[in-house]
């Protein structure tokens, strides 16, 4: 199983790119969001990857972010959803936004996404709830949600990767330490940080 490739960015297609690594070329999908963060030609880059095995092909698909890996994952094992329907989920919106409509049951905001229908958007809700049951603390109240938006993307650009804030962000829910001010909430999870490094 190939689950990641680190290498240089050779060429950019419009559905998919080839990476260099060590000389040997490897063709991977890459969903329309991801196209636009992509580093250019010639440049480093690391993907999280997964290796679909079909009856006479093999596929690899590319992520820059490792959440959005588990929710391709996911994706897969909802009834009558393709790859090419998980890439289009991830094309339209960010996971975090994902598991937010999944947990109020937004089917508005799902039936935009290319591809998925009222049947579908309904299919999704009704298959995902349980699997992401701890994210539907965080849609539960909409300002909650608001505000720990606000935190990942201020945390963002000082650098931090989303997937790891947000896990912290879950942690600080859990345990109630999640305040209603994002200023105070990203001083938290700085110092959860700091805590860490030690």
């Amino acid at each position: 199983m190939i689950s990641c490739l680190s290498g240089v960015l050779f060429e950019i297609g419009s559905e998919s790119i080839i990476i260099d690594v060590n000389g040997a070329g490897f063709e991977v999908l890459v969903h329309q969001r991801a196209l636009s963060g992509l580093p250019r030609t010639g440049e480093a880059l690391f993907l999280y990857t997964y290796l679909q095995v079909l009856e006479n092909d093999f596929k690899l698909y590319g992520f820059l972010e490792k959440e959005e890996l588990k929710l391709f994952k996911k994706l897969l094992g909802v009834s009558g959803m393709g790859a090419k329907g998980a890439m289009n989920v991830l094309a339209f919106m960010e996971p975090f936004s994902f598991y937010q409509a999944i947990a109020s049951s937004d089917d508005k905001i799902l039936t935009k996404i290319p591809g998925i229908g009222k049947k579908s958007a309904d299919r999704l809700i009704f298959e995902l709830r349980e699997k992401i049951g701890e994210l539907s603390i965080l849609a539960a109240a909409d300002t909650s949600g608001t505000a720990v938006e606000e935190v990942l993307q201020a945390l963002e650009t000082l650098g931090y990767g989303r997937s790891e804030v947000f896990s912290l962000i879950m942690e600080m829910k859990k345990t109630g330490d999640l305040a209603d001010s994002a200023e105070e909430n990203i001083k938290r999870v700085l110092k959860m940080k700091a805590r860490q490094m030690k």
